[in-house]
């Protein structure tokens, strides 16, 4: 009897996980996506408008910490008119955590070139930790963890 309980209560575990809509992952694939694009080669105004007013965008390992739309523009674009970069991500999964909030993960690889160096690009390696809102038909980053698993130079 107890062997038959077993897979009756995995299964009922298993309905009480939220699901997310195939309308919001893909609204909130489409700014993972945008989000290497933009940060690439678009603008300061597009950039922001990927975040919410308030997001919160840290990679601890560089010591970054930003804090809402203007510290956000701030630094796109000092690393703008500093460095070229080449951004590639990979395996991106968008969820519903068990507290019913949008979340993400993606691997990414940055190349970034210092443009008054003549030599030497740096690659980091690493992971994006998300939690993402749909306002207005829009999938905007409110949190962004950037773990910066490696960093080596060329």
């Amino acid at each position: 009897m107890k062997y038959i309980l077993l897979p009756v209560i995995l299964l009922a575990g298993c309905s009480t996980t939220s699901t997310i809509s195939e309308n919001a992952k893909k609204l909130c694939e489409d700014t993972l996506y945008k989000y290497t694009e933009v940060r690439d080669k678009g603008t300061t105004t597009q950039y922001v408008d990927l975040f919410t007013a308030d997001a919160t965008f840290t990679v601890e390992r560089l010591g970054i910490q930003l804090n809402g739309s203007k510290e956000l523009a701030d630094r796109f674009e000092s690393a703008r008119a500093k460095n070229k970069s080449v951004h590639l991500l990979t395996s991106s999964d968008v969820y519903m955590s068990s507290e019913g909030q949008l979340g993400a993960t993606s691997n990414f690889i940055l190349f970034m070139k210092d443009k008054t160096a003549t030599s030497n690009t740096k690659v980091l390696s690493g992971r994006y930790i998300d939690k993402l809102v749909i306002s207005n038909n829009k999938c905007k980053f409110a949190y962004r963890d950037v773990l910066v698993d490696r960093i080596d130079t060329l």
